[in-house]
């Protein structure tokens, strides 16, 4: 039996309802990446502690969320993404209901550490569990329109909707709200049938040990590169700690019995490049959108919340694009589709990258609906593609490859985008640099993007 006829083993309102469960739990998840942001002045105030102490508060939710999305994946195709997800669930309710009641710093950094590994735990399978509750390949494609369109609202709402709870109810209900929701969303996840496939063998645990240690080591140097420079000890030792427990992982994935990342996989040379796209996507994206932020406020003199609205055009074509995008890719348009995105990122790069102090909005606006268009109608184009390129028995850890890669991107973009606007004297010329190797990039996606196959 493959994965399509397992799909059909739940009845179509429960797999509706469990997958509304799945979409309950990736909002959330992704909501807590963005929204303690702003709470970290009040939770400063509130817990009498540093600056650089409560930057642990964020990192620790990140790092160990971007160290664990592979191992995470592995579990779930031997364990089962069901099984794996609601696991995941209910540490995140337990992590979040210890944030808001934490009297200590060092309490709330682990609570936020717990956070980030249940965090893990879901956003992979939650790909997976896309793939299995959705059998006919059309309402497939428009599933992982939902889980885009989802992703980018919590990343958008995050600041906004975060920011009105610390000021009117203080910044511990931000941490309490994610229980019931992650209850609730357990609750209708439960109403799915099968799980999903699962694969025997034994746990790689050499290789999901040097995994982790890449990752982990990877996510702390390019973080600290965004504010140390490129040359700082810390940033160079770690990203050599990186190169080393990957060539170890290498090595050991070559001669292990199961590996985790398994050859199947790995010998596809469709997944490696849908990978590389969703790579470039989130280096262009969120790398821009990290540097346009600083151009609002520094060259043009916005505030914080006016920066928000700036960037309004793309947050809104970011919560509905996906949706259409959805909807072309159950057409059979995946491969154009995705070509489309990664072409209007180069379009709309290339417009922000001539943007001046003076440039009129209206200008500044057509270049992020572009930005906003390619993140719609990549994001889950990639996401479709890499399922469609993976192996039925390996969507797990495939969907920990995808989502370990396009948080690196994030991370990347940031800190190498962000590392060259930091002279603020030569903010604009660095700018445009920026911007144009950008575009660079989004073409290089486009041309990847063609290679694939046509179809669904």
């Amino acid at each position: 039996m493959d994965d399509t006829e397992r799909g059909a083993d739940a009845p179509p309102r429960a797999a509706r309802l469990s997958y509304l469960g799945v979409l309950m739990g990736v909002f959330v998840i992704v909501l807590d990446t963005t929204v303690v942001n702003v709470a970290i002045p009040g939770i400063q105030r509130d817990l009498g502690t540093t600056v650089t102490a409560m930057a642990w508060v964020v990192n620790g939710y990140n790092l160990m969320f971007a160290a664990l999305l592979l191992t995470t994946g592995a579990l779930a195709d031997r364990l089962g993404g069901r099984r794996v997800f609601g696991i995941g669930l209910v540490g995140f309710a337990v992590a979040s209901l210890a944030c808001g009641l934490a009297p200590s710093l060092p309490v709330l950094v682990a609570a936020r550490v717990a956070q980030g590994v249940t965090a893990a735990l879901m956003l992979p399978t939650a790909l997976s569990l896309a793939r299995h509750l959705h059998a006919e390949p059309t309402a497939r494609a428009r599933a992982l329109g939902h889980w885009a369109a989802v992703a980018g609202a919590a990343t958008v709402l995050g600041p906004l909707v975060g920011g009105g709870l610390v000021d009117t109810l203080g910044w511990r209900v931000i941490f309490f709200l994610n229980v019931p929701v992650a209850v609730l969303a357990w609750a209708l996840l439960a109403r799915a049938g099968a799980e999903t496939p699962v694969r025997g063998g034994r746990f790689d645990v050499p290789g999901q040990a040097l995994g982790i240690v890449t990752l982990a080591a990877l996510a702390i140097a390019l973080t600290e590169a965004g504010h140390r420079g490129w040359l700082a000890p810390v940033v160079v030792g770690t990203l050599l700690a990186a190169a080393l427990a990957a060539a170890a992982f290498v090595r050991v994935e070559r001669r292990a019995r199961a590996p985790m990342l398994p050859p199947e996989l790995l010998g596809r040379g469709r997944f490696a490049a849908v990978s590389i796209v969703g790579l470039i996507l989130s280096v262009g994206v969120y790398g821009q959108l990290f540097v346009l932020s600083l151009y609002f406020q520094q060259q043009r003199g916005e505030g914080a919340w006016q920066t928000g609205m700036a960037l309004l055009p793309f947050a809104a074509v970011t919560v509905v694009g996906p949706l259409l995008a959805g909807r072309l890719i159950g057409r059979g348009l995946t491969r154009a589709t995705l070509v489309a995105g990664q072409l209007a990122g180069l379009a709309g790069s290339a417009v922000l990258a001539v943007a001046r102090p003076d440039t009129p909005y209206w200008a500044l606006a057509v270049g992020l609906v572009l930005l906003g268009l390619c993140q719609s109608a990549s994001q889950p184009t990639v996401a479709a593609a890499a399922l469609r390129a993976a192996p039925a028995a390996h969507t797990g850890v495939a969907s920990g490859v995808l989502t370990s890669a396009r948080q690196v991107g994030s991370v990347l973009g940031v800190a190498l985008l962000g590392g060259l606007v930091s002279a603020q004297a030569e903010f604009m010329p660095r700018m445009h640099l920026a911007l144009l190797i950008v575009a660079g990039l989004f073409a290089a996606g486009a041309a990847l993007a063609a290679t694939l196959p046509t179809g669904r």
